[in-house]
Protein backbone atom coordinates (compact mmCIF):
# COMPACT_ATOMS: atom_id res chain seq x y z
CA UNK A 1 0.00 0.00 0.00
CA UNK A 2 1.76 3.41 -0.77
CA UNK A 3 2.46 5.34 1.74
CA UNK A 4 0.22 8.19 3.12
CA UNK A 5 2.48 11.04 1.77
CA UNK A 6 2.55 9.77 -1.52
CA UNK A 7 -1.52 9.67 -1.44
CA UNK A 8 -2.19 12.52 0.19
CA UNK A 9 0.13 15.06 -1.77
CA UNK A 10 -1.89 16.84 -4.31
CA UNK A 11 0.07 18.64 -7.52
CA UNK A 12 -1.61 21.08 -8.95
CA UNK A 13 -0.93 21.61 -12.80
CA UNK A 14 1.44 24.52 -12.32
CA UNK A 15 3.75 22.34 -10.50
CA UNK A 16 2.95 23.89 -6.80
CA UNK A 17 2.02 21.29 -4.24
CA UNK A 18 -0.48 22.73 -1.92
CA UNK A 19 0.41 22.88 2.44
CA UNK A 20 -1.83 21.88 4.66
CA UNK A 21 -2.61 25.02 5.35
CA UNK A 22 -3.70 25.49 1.81
CA UNK A 23 -6.46 22.36 2.32
CA UNK A 24 -8.07 22.63 5.67
CA UNK A 25 -11.48 23.25 6.36
CA UNK A 26 -11.99 26.81 7.84
CA UNK A 27 -15.56 28.06 9.40
CA UNK A 28 -14.85 31.58 9.34
CA UNK A 29 -15.96 32.08 5.80
CA UNK A 30 -19.28 30.51 6.21
CA UNK A 31 -21.25 33.93 5.49
CA UNK A 32 -19.26 34.09 1.85
CA UNK A 33 -20.20 31.26 0.48
CA UNK A 34 -22.80 31.92 -2.82
CA UNK A 35 -23.30 30.21 -6.04
CA UNK A 36 -21.14 29.99 -8.35
CA UNK A 37 -21.80 31.56 -12.43
CA UNK A 38 -22.14 29.23 -14.79
CA UNK A 39 -19.66 29.98 -16.45
CA UNK A 40 -16.97 29.65 -13.49
CA UNK A 41 -18.33 25.60 -12.66
CA UNK A 42 -15.94 22.80 -13.40
CA UNK A 43 -16.57 21.20 -16.61
CA UNK A 44 -18.49 17.64 -16.24
CA UNK A 45 -16.51 14.07 -17.32
CA UNK A 46 -19.32 14.22 -20.68
CA UNK A 47 -18.72 17.72 -20.91
CA UNK A 48 -17.90 18.73 -24.87
CA UNK A 49 -15.39 21.10 -25.78
CA UNK A 50 -14.66 22.84 -29.46
CA UNK A 51 -14.49 19.31 -32.35
CA UNK A 52 -11.89 20.95 -34.02
CA UNK A 53 -9.22 20.68 -30.89
CA UNK A 54 -10.51 17.07 -30.03
CA UNK A 55 -7.51 14.90 -31.02
CA UNK A 56 -9.76 11.55 -30.88
CA UNK A 57 -12.68 13.35 -34.06
CA UNK A 58 -12.94 10.96 -36.75
CA UNK A 59 -12.39 7.70 -34.43
CA UNK A 60 -15.01 5.23 -33.21
CA UNK A 61 -15.75 5.83 -29.33
CA UNK A 62 -15.89 2.30 -28.94
CA UNK A 63 -11.94 2.37 -29.79
CA UNK A 64 -9.82 1.61 -26.75
CA UNK A 65 -7.33 4.86 -27.92
CA UNK A 66 -10.23 6.69 -28.30
CA UNK A 67 -11.45 6.20 -24.69
CA UNK A 68 -8.02 6.70 -23.43
CA UNK A 69 -7.94 9.92 -25.30
CA UNK A 70 -11.26 10.90 -23.54
CA UNK A 71 -9.76 11.16 -19.85
CA UNK A 72 -6.05 13.29 -21.36
CA UNK A 73 -8.56 15.50 -23.27
CA UNK A 74 -11.22 16.15 -20.11
CA UNK A 75 -7.75 17.22 -18.02
CA UNK A 76 -6.67 19.46 -21.01
CA UNK A 77 -10.29 21.41 -20.63
CA UNK A 78 -9.89 21.44 -16.97
CA UNK A 79 -6.46 23.16 -17.07
CA UNK A 80 -8.10 25.33 -19.09
CA UNK A 81 -10.66 26.15 -17.34
CA UNK A 82 -9.30 29.79 -15.21
CA UNK A 83 -11.98 29.42 -12.47
CA UNK A 84 -10.52 27.69 -9.14
CA UNK A 85 -13.21 25.77 -8.85
CA UNK A 86 -11.97 23.71 -12.04
CA UNK A 87 -8.78 22.65 -10.21
CA UNK A 88 -9.84 23.25 -6.55
CA UNK A 89 -11.98 19.70 -4.74
CA UNK A 90 -14.05 20.35 -1.55
CA UNK A 91 -14.18 19.31 1.31
CA UNK A 92 -17.13 16.84 1.82
CA UNK A 93 -18.18 15.14 5.23
CA UNK A 94 -17.79 11.43 6.29
CA UNK A 95 -21.66 10.36 7.26
CA UNK A 96 -22.92 7.42 9.33
CA UNK A 97 -24.46 4.69 6.83
CA UNK A 98 -27.96 4.96 6.00
CA UNK A 99 -30.48 2.47 6.19
CA UNK A 100 -33.47 2.63 4.32
CA UNK A 101 -36.43 0.22 2.98
CA UNK A 102 -34.35 -1.90 0.18
CA UNK A 103 -36.30 -2.06 -3.10
CA UNK A 104 -36.51 -5.41 -4.77
CA UNK A 105 -37.27 -4.25 -8.15
CA UNK A 106 -33.15 -2.71 -7.99
CA UNK A 107 -30.88 -3.08 -5.60
CA UNK A 108 -28.97 -0.48 -3.99
CA UNK A 109 -25.73 -1.78 -4.84
CA UNK A 110 -26.86 -2.37 -8.49
CA UNK A 111 -25.49 0.72 -10.77
CA UNK A 112 -22.62 1.10 -12.61
CA UNK A 113 -19.74 1.41 -10.71
CA UNK A 114 -20.82 -1.82 -8.88
CA UNK A 115 -21.21 -3.41 -12.21
CA UNK A 116 -17.15 -2.86 -13.38
CA UNK A 117 -16.55 -3.38 -9.56
CA UNK A 118 -16.99 -6.94 -9.96
CA UNK A 119 -15.53 -7.39 -13.57
CA UNK A 120 -12.63 -6.14 -12.10
CA UNK A 121 -12.64 -8.51 -9.05
CA UNK A 122 -13.40 -11.15 -11.40
CA UNK A 123 -10.61 -11.06 -13.47
CA UNK A 124 -7.37 -13.60 -12.19
CA UNK A 125 -4.70 -10.57 -11.48
CA UNK A 126 -7.40 -8.09 -10.41
CA UNK A 127 -6.72 -5.92 -13.24
CA UNK A 128 -7.48 -5.14 -17.06
CA UNK A 129 -7.53 -3.43 -19.94
CA UNK A 130 -10.46 -0.86 -20.41
CA UNK A 131 -11.67 -2.50 -23.54
CA UNK A 132 -11.35 -5.43 -21.63
CA UNK A 133 -13.12 -4.35 -18.83
CA UNK A 134 -15.73 -2.52 -19.92
CA UNK A 135 -16.49 -5.72 -22.27
CA UNK A 136 -16.57 -7.70 -19.13
CA UNK A 137 -19.09 -4.98 -17.02
CA UNK A 138 -21.31 -4.89 -19.89
CA UNK A 139 -21.64 -8.84 -19.88
CA UNK A 140 -22.20 -8.97 -16.06
CA UNK A 141 -24.86 -6.33 -16.40
CA UNK A 142 -26.55 -8.82 -19.36
CA UNK A 143 -26.32 -11.84 -16.31
CA UNK A 144 -27.41 -10.20 -13.70
CA UNK A 145 -30.09 -8.29 -15.22
CA UNK A 146 -31.19 -12.24 -16.65
CA UNK A 147 -30.92 -14.25 -13.44
CA UNK A 148 -32.55 -11.81 -11.31
CA UNK A 149 -35.06 -9.68 -13.43
CA UNK A 150 -33.65 -6.53 -12.72
CA UNK A 151 -33.35 -3.55 -15.83
CA UNK A 152 -29.84 -3.18 -17.50
CA UNK A 153 -27.85 -0.64 -15.59
CA UNK A 154 -26.11 0.58 -19.01
CA UNK A 155 -28.73 1.58 -21.18
CA UNK A 156 -29.42 3.62 -24.69
CA UNK A 157 -27.30 2.74 -28.27
CA UNK A 158 -23.95 2.98 -26.68
CA UNK A 159 -23.70 1.18 -23.59
CA UNK A 160 -19.78 0.97 -24.09
CA UNK A 161 -19.80 4.99 -24.05
CA UNK A 162 -21.51 4.57 -20.75
CA UNK A 163 -19.56 2.26 -19.18
CA UNK A 164 -15.91 4.36 -20.47
CA UNK A 165 -17.81 7.57 -18.93
CA UNK A 166 -18.10 5.65 -15.26
CA UNK A 167 -14.35 5.12 -15.48
CA UNK A 168 -13.58 8.70 -16.16
CA UNK A 169 -15.31 10.42 -13.80
CA UNK A 170 -14.44 7.09 -10.45
CA UNK A 171 -17.07 9.33 -8.54
CA UNK A 172 -16.93 6.50 -5.77
CA UNK A 173 -13.01 5.82 -6.06
CA UNK A 174 -13.30 1.88 -6.50
CA UNK A 175 -10.45 1.75 -9.41
CA UNK A 176 -6.85 3.07 -9.77
CA UNK A 177 -5.82 3.80 -13.57
CA UNK A 178 -2.21 3.04 -14.74
CA UNK A 179 -0.37 2.37 -17.64
CA UNK A 180 1.70 -1.16 -17.59
CA UNK A 181 5.16 -0.44 -19.50
CA UNK A 182 5.34 -1.04 -23.26
CA UNK A 183 1.21 -0.35 -22.76
CA UNK A 184 -0.59 2.37 -24.96
CA UNK A 185 -3.88 1.04 -23.28
CA UNK A 186 -4.95 1.93 -19.79
CA UNK A 187 -5.49 -0.68 -17.32
CA UNK A 188 -7.63 -0.67 -14.47
CA UNK A 189 -7.39 -2.39 -10.36
CA UNK A 190 -9.09 -2.03 -7.57
CA UNK A 191 -8.41 0.56 -5.08
CA UNK A 192 -9.01 -1.73 -1.97
CA UNK A 193 -9.11 -5.72 -1.52
CA UNK A 194 -12.77 -5.53 0.42
CA UNK A 195 -12.89 -7.24 3.56
CA UNK A 196 -9.32 -7.08 4.14
CA UNK A 197 -8.65 -6.43 7.89
CA UNK A 198 -4.84 -6.70 8.34
CA UNK A 199 -5.07 -4.58 5.61
CA UNK A 200 -7.05 -1.60 6.37
CA UNK A 201 -4.88 -2.05 10.13
CA UNK A 202 -1.66 -1.27 8.26
CA UNK A 203 -3.20 1.37 6.10
CA UNK A 204 -4.43 3.21 9.22
CA UNK A 205 -0.87 2.86 10.90
CA UNK A 206 0.57 4.54 7.82
CA UNK A 207 -1.74 7.25 8.14
CA UNK A 208 -0.94 7.83 11.82
CA UNK A 209 2.47 7.76 11.27
CA UNK A 210 2.56 10.73 8.41
CA UNK A 211 0.38 12.71 10.60
CA UNK A 212 2.63 12.46 13.03
CA UNK A 213 5.82 12.92 11.34
CA UNK A 214 4.82 15.66 9.44
CA UNK A 215 1.81 16.99 9.72
CA UNK A 216 1.94 17.67 14.03
CA UNK A 217 4.85 19.54 13.71
CA UNK A 218 3.36 22.27 12.19
CA UNK A 219 -0.43 22.24 14.30
CA UNK A 220 1.59 21.37 17.61
CA UNK A 221 4.94 23.57 17.00
CA UNK A 222 5.48 26.88 19.10
CA UNK A 223 7.39 29.70 17.35
CA UNK A 224 10.96 30.26 19.09
CA UNK A 225 10.95 34.03 18.54
CA UNK A 226 8.38 36.24 17.16
CA UNK A 227 9.04 39.42 15.17
CA UNK A 228 9.02 42.21 17.27
CA UNK A 229 6.66 44.78 15.51
CA UNK A 230 4.15 41.81 14.64
CA UNK A 231 0.79 42.07 16.81
CA UNK A 232 0.39 37.97 18.08
CA UNK A 233 -2.26 36.16 15.78
CA UNK A 234 -5.70 35.10 16.98
CA UNK A 235 -4.56 31.56 16.12
CA UNK A 236 -1.24 31.85 17.59
CA UNK A 237 -2.13 31.52 21.29
CA UNK A 238 -0.44 30.43 23.86
CA UNK A 239 2.34 30.38 21.30
CA UNK A 240 1.18 27.47 19.57
CA UNK A 241 1.17 27.43 15.73
CA UNK A 242 -1.76 26.84 14.40
CA UNK A 243 -2.24 24.47 11.19
CA UNK A 244 -3.41 27.47 8.95
CA UNK A 245 -0.97 29.71 9.96
CA UNK A 246 1.77 27.44 9.23
CA UNK A 247 3.00 26.52 5.83
CA UNK A 248 2.92 22.51 6.18
CA UNK A 249 5.29 20.37 4.30
CA UNK A 250 4.80 19.45 0.99
CA UNK A 251 3.35 15.89 2.04
CA UNK A 252 0.54 17.56 4.24
CA UNK A 253 -2.33 15.97 5.51
CA UNK A 254 -5.30 16.70 3.60
CA UNK A 255 -6.25 17.02 -0.19
CA UNK A 256 -10.27 17.53 0.00
CA UNK A 257 -12.58 15.63 -2.41
CA UNK A 258 -14.31 17.15 -5.36
CA UNK A 259 -17.19 15.45 -5.76
CA UNK A 260 -19.73 17.76 -7.52
CA UNK A 261 -22.37 16.40 -9.56
CA UNK A 262 -21.27 12.67 -8.79
CA UNK A 263 -19.26 13.29 -11.71
CA UNK A 264 -15.45 14.10 -10.07
CA UNK A 265 -13.08 13.09 -12.54
CA UNK A 266 -10.43 10.58 -10.39
CA UNK A 267 -8.16 9.36 -12.93
CA UNK A 268 -5.38 12.31 -12.41
CA UNK A 269 -6.22 12.71 -8.91
CA UNK A 270 -5.52 9.05 -7.84
CA UNK A 271 -3.08 8.48 -10.15
CA UNK A 272 -0.88 10.95 -9.06
CA UNK A 273 -1.63 10.21 -5.53
CA UNK A 274 -0.56 6.74 -5.84
CA UNK A 275 1.79 7.39 -8.16
CA UNK A 276 5.07 5.60 -6.36
CA UNK A 277 3.13 2.65 -5.78
CA UNK A 278 0.31 1.53 -7.97
CA UNK A 279 -2.38 0.01 -5.41
CA UNK A 280 -5.16 2.41 -4.21
CA UNK A 281 -10.96 7.27 0.09
CA UNK A 282 -14.18 8.00 1.70
CA UNK A 283 -17.84 8.37 3.17
CA UNK A 284 -20.85 9.12 0.62
CA UNK A 285 -20.85 10.71 -2.65
CA UNK A 286 -22.78 13.74 -2.34
CA UNK A 287 -24.48 16.64 -4.21
CA UNK A 288 -22.11 19.60 -4.92
CA UNK A 289 -21.85 22.36 -2.62
CA UNK A 290 -21.70 25.68 -4.31
CA UNK A 291 -18.12 27.84 -4.24
CA UNK A 292 -16.67 31.24 -5.32
CA UNK A 293 -13.94 33.06 -5.20
CA UNK A 294 -13.13 35.30 -2.11
CA UNK A 295 -11.55 37.97 -4.04
CA UNK A 296 -14.42 38.54 -5.71
CA UNK A 297 -16.80 39.98 -3.05
CA UNK A 298 -13.27 41.94 -1.75
CA UNK A 299 -13.27 43.54 -4.72
CA UNK A 300 -16.83 44.51 -4.81
CA UNK A 301 -16.79 45.51 -1.21
CA UNK A 302 -13.32 46.81 -0.48
CA UNK A 303 -14.04 50.23 0.53
CA UNK A 304 -16.57 49.03 3.13
CA UNK A 305 -14.02 46.99 5.52
CA UNK A 306 -10.18 46.78 5.94
CA UNK A 307 -7.77 43.99 4.59
CA UNK A 308 -7.46 41.49 6.76
CA UNK A 309 -4.22 40.77 7.14
CA UNK A 310 -1.32 38.44 6.09
CA UNK A 311 -0.39 35.57 8.06
CA UNK A 312 2.98 35.12 7.56
CA UNK A 313 4.90 31.87 6.14
CA UNK A 314 5.98 29.63 9.57
CA UNK A 315 8.96 27.25 8.75
CA UNK A 316 9.41 24.04 10.50
CA UNK A 317 13.18 25.91 11.94
CA UNK A 318 11.12 28.32 13.44
CA UNK A 319 9.25 26.28 15.60
CA UNK A 320 9.88 24.65 18.85
CA UNK A 321 9.26 20.93 18.92
CA UNK A 322 10.01 20.06 22.04
CA UNK A 323 6.46 18.94 23.03
CA UNK A 324 4.99 17.76 19.68
CA UNK A 325 3.22 14.78 20.53
CA UNK A 326 3.66 11.37 19.03
CA UNK A 327 0.79 9.51 19.32
CA UNK A 328 -2.64 10.06 19.80
CA UNK A 329 -2.26 9.11 23.70
CA UNK A 330 -0.64 12.12 24.37
CA UNK A 331 -3.56 13.96 23.25
CA UNK A 332 -6.45 11.68 24.27
CA UNK A 333 -8.17 9.72 26.68
CA UNK A 334 -11.32 7.27 27.13
CA UNK A 335 -13.00 7.55 29.74
CA UNK A 336 -16.16 8.02 31.17
CA UNK A 337 -18.94 10.15 29.63
CA UNK A 338 -19.99 13.62 31.27
CA UNK A 339 -23.28 11.72 29.49
CA UNK A 340 -25.68 10.21 31.98
CA UNK A 341 -25.84 6.63 30.90
CA UNK A 342 -23.27 7.38 27.70
CA UNK A 343 -20.44 4.57 29.01
CA UNK A 344 -17.83 5.57 27.57
CA UNK A 345 -16.41 9.04 25.87
CA UNK A 346 -13.37 10.88 24.42
CA UNK A 347 -11.44 13.24 26.47
CA UNK A 348 -8.47 16.04 25.35
CA UNK A 349 -5.95 15.80 27.78
CA UNK A 350 -4.07 19.10 26.61
CA UNK A 351 -5.02 22.08 23.89
CA UNK A 352 -6.13 20.59 20.31
CA UNK A 353 -5.99 23.99 18.50
CA UNK A 354 -8.64 24.69 15.59
CA UNK A 355 -8.63 23.40 12.04
CA UNK A 356 -6.25 20.48 13.64
CA UNK A 357 -6.27 16.81 12.10
CA UNK A 358 -5.57 14.80 14.89
CA UNK A 359 -6.48 11.38 13.96
CA UNK A 360 -8.61 8.89 11.25
CA UNK A 361 -11.99 7.01 11.93
CA UNK A 362 -10.85 3.37 11.56
CA UNK A 363 -12.98 0.93 9.39
CA UNK A 364 -12.76 -2.30 7.24
CA UNK A 365 -13.54 -1.29 3.55
CA UNK A 366 -16.55 -3.42 2.31
CA UNK A 367 -19.33 -3.42 -0.52
CA UNK A 368 -22.19 -2.44 0.25
CA UNK A 369 -23.34 -6.08 -0.68
CA UNK A 370 -20.87 -8.11 1.06
CA UNK A 371 -21.87 -5.79 4.09
CA UNK A 372 -25.57 -6.30 3.92
CA UNK A 373 -24.70 -10.30 3.79
CA UNK A 374 -22.17 -10.20 6.07
CA UNK A 375 -22.67 -7.45 8.98
CA UNK A 376 -25.84 -5.93 8.74
CA UNK A 377 -27.32 -6.19 11.62
CA UNK A 378 -25.01 -8.03 13.22
CA UNK A 379 -23.98 -7.44 17.04
CA UNK A 380 -23.62 -3.67 17.12
CA UNK A 381 -21.91 -3.03 13.58
CA UNK A 382 -24.54 -1.27 11.92
CA UNK A 383 -23.79 1.62 15.09
CA UNK A 384 -20.29 1.88 14.21
CA UNK A 385 -20.15 1.82 9.84
CA UNK A 386 -19.42 4.65 8.23
CA UNK A 387 -19.57 5.46 4.63
CA UNK A 388 -16.57 6.62 2.24
CA UNK A 389 -18.53 7.47 -0.78
CA UNK A 390 -20.17 3.90 -1.65
CA UNK A 391 -17.89 1.92 0.55
CA UNK A 392 -18.92 0.95 3.94
CA UNK A 393 -16.26 1.17 6.86
CA UNK A 394 -16.96 -1.44 9.33
CA UNK A 395 -15.85 -0.41 12.51
CA UNK A 396 -16.35 -3.94 14.89
CA UNK A 397 -14.89 -7.67 14.49
CA UNK A 398 -16.20 -10.49 13.47
CA UNK A 399 -19.26 -10.60 15.92
CA UNK A 400 -20.69 -6.79 15.33
CA UNK A 401 -18.69 -5.70 18.21
CA UNK A 402 -16.26 -2.51 18.81
CA UNK A 403 -12.56 -2.85 19.05
CA UNK A 404 -12.56 -2.36 22.77
CA UNK A 405 -9.08 -4.04 23.55
CA UNK A 406 -6.19 -0.95 24.51
CA UNK A 407 -3.34 -3.82 24.11
CA UNK A 408 -5.19 -5.25 20.95
CA UNK A 409 -4.29 -4.94 17.28
CA UNK A 410 -7.16 -2.12 16.62
CA UNK A 411 -7.97 -0.12 19.17
CA UNK A 412 -9.52 3.85 17.75
CA UNK A 413 -10.10 6.11 19.95
CA UNK A 414 -12.85 7.92 17.73
CA UNK A 415 -15.05 5.17 18.14
CA UNK A 416 -15.71 6.13 21.85
CA UNK A 417 -16.71 10.09 21.06
CA UNK A 418 -20.44 10.41 21.28
CA UNK A 419 -22.91 12.93 20.17
CA UNK A 420 -23.66 16.41 21.08
CA UNK A 421 -25.99 19.36 18.79
CA UNK A 422 -24.55 20.87 15.93
CA UNK A 423 -23.56 23.55 17.56
CA UNK A 424 -21.79 22.51 20.71
CA UNK A 425 -20.03 19.66 18.64
CA UNK A 426 -16.11 20.41 18.28
CA UNK A 427 -15.57 17.74 16.07
CA UNK A 428 -16.00 17.03 12.03
CA UNK A 429 -15.76 13.72 10.00
CA UNK A 430 -13.98 14.67 7.07
CA UNK A 431 -13.16 12.72 3.70
CA UNK A 432 -9.68 12.52 3.31
CA UNK A 433 -7.97 12.38 -0.58
CA UNK A 434 -6.78 8.36 0.39
CA UNK A 435 -8.93 5.81 -0.40
CA UNK A 436 -11.53 5.56 2.65
CA UNK A 437 -9.83 7.34 4.75
CA UNK A 438 -12.03 9.43 6.93
CA UNK A 439 -10.19 12.30 9.05
CA UNK A 440 -10.88 13.90 12.74
CA UNK A 441 -10.71 17.48 12.57
CA UNK A 442 -11.52 19.96 15.07
CA UNK A 443 -13.91 22.92 14.65
CA UNK A 444 -12.68 25.40 17.19
CA UNK A 445 -9.84 25.23 19.75
CA UNK A 446 -10.54 22.02 22.56
CA UNK A 447 -9.20 22.90 26.15
CA UNK A 448 -7.48 20.34 28.01
CA UNK A 449 -10.55 18.05 29.85
CA UNK A 450 -12.74 18.83 27.23
CA UNK A 451 -14.99 15.80 26.39
CA UNK A 452 -14.80 15.52 21.43
CA UNK A 453 -18.17 15.19 20.56
CA UNK A 454 -19.91 15.09 17.24
CA UNK A 455 -22.97 15.47 15.24
CA UNK A 456 -24.92 13.04 13.23
CA UNK A 457 -27.94 14.94 11.72
CA UNK A 458 -31.45 15.75 13.18
CA UNK A 459 -33.02 12.48 11.87
CA UNK A 460 -31.01 10.26 13.23
CA UNK A 461 -32.49 7.79 16.45
CA UNK A 462 -30.89 8.11 19.75
CA UNK A 463 -30.07 5.34 21.81
CA UNK A 464 -29.91 7.39 25.39
CA UNK A 465 -33.00 5.74 26.87
CA UNK A 466 -31.34 2.51 27.96
CA UNK A 467 -29.41 2.96 31.28
CA UNK A 468 -25.83 1.62 30.96
CA UNK A 469 -22.99 1.42 33.64
CA UNK A 470 -20.56 4.00 32.86
CA UNK A 471 -17.82 2.21 33.95
CA UNK A 472 -18.82 -0.43 30.66
CA UNK A 473 -15.36 -0.61 28.70
CA UNK A 474 -17.78 -0.97 25.59
CA UNK A 475 -17.98 2.43 23.73
CA UNK A 476 -21.34 3.82 23.84
CA UNK A 477 -22.87 5.69 20.37
CA UNK A 478 -25.85 7.89 20.51
CA UNK A 479 -27.16 6.90 17.15
CA UNK A 480 -27.69 4.61 14.45
CA UNK A 481 -26.65 4.74 10.91
CA UNK A 482 -29.92 5.97 9.91
CA UNK A 483 -28.95 9.58 8.84
CA UNK A 484 -25.61 11.52 6.62
CA UNK A 485 -23.72 13.54 8.79
CA UNK A 486 -24.50 17.55 8.52
CA UNK A 487 -22.56 19.26 6.35
CA UNK A 488 -20.11 22.57 7.16
CA UNK A 489 -18.61 25.07 4.55
CA UNK A 490 -15.02 25.24 4.65
CA UNK A 491 -12.25 27.03 3.05
CA UNK A 492 -9.31 26.42 1.05
CA UNK A 493 -6.52 28.56 0.32
CA UNK A 494 -4.47 29.22 -2.94
CA UNK A 495 -1.55 31.29 -3.56
CA UNK A 496 -3.52 34.66 -4.10
CA UNK A 497 -7.75 33.18 -3.51
CA UNK A 498 -9.51 31.69 -1.24
CA UNK A 499 -12.14 29.89 -2.27
CA UNK A 500 -15.26 28.56 0.02
CA UNK A 501 -17.46 25.71 -0.06
CA UNK A 502 -20.66 24.67 1.13
CA UNK A 503 -21.43 21.28 1.29
CA UNK A 504 -25.11 20.28 0.65
CA UNK A 505 -27.78 19.97 4.16
CA UNK A 506 -27.49 16.68 5.66
CA UNK A 507 -31.03 16.00 3.92
CA UNK A 508 -29.30 14.87 0.70
CA UNK A 509 -30.02 11.59 -0.09
CA UNK A 510 -26.93 8.81 0.90
CA UNK A 511 -26.00 6.07 -1.76
CA UNK A 512 -26.54 3.45 0.96
CA UNK A 513 -29.48 2.39 2.59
Amino acid sequence: MPSLSTMLEPVQSNGHTPSLSETQPNDNKLQQSQQLPPMQRAPSAMSVDSLDTDPTAGMKRSSDVAMDQDTESEEKRKRRNGSPAGTLPTINEAHRRKRSSRSSAQPRWHNQAYMLFLALRESPNRSLPRKQLIDGALEMDKRISKDRGLPKVFKGKTPANSASASLTTNTDRLFIPFKPEGSRSTHFKLAYEPGNFQGAVEEYRKWERKLVDHDWPFCFGVLKKKPEDEAPKENQQDGMVACTAAKAPVDGLSQPIDNAKDSMDMDTLTTTATSNDPVPTAAAATAPGSSYTSTNQETTNSQDKPAEPVVPEVKLEDLDLSNVPKTWRDILRVGDSTIPNAGKGLFATRKLPHNTPIGFYFGVPMTEDEYDSLKDRVGRASEYSIMYRRTVLDATDSEGQPFTDPDGEMYCPFHFMNESTEKQSNILFIEGAVVNQVICWTKRDIEPGEELFVWYGSDVERHWNAPTTSSSSSPRKKVNHSSSLPSSPTTISTNNTTTTTTPPPSSSPSPTA
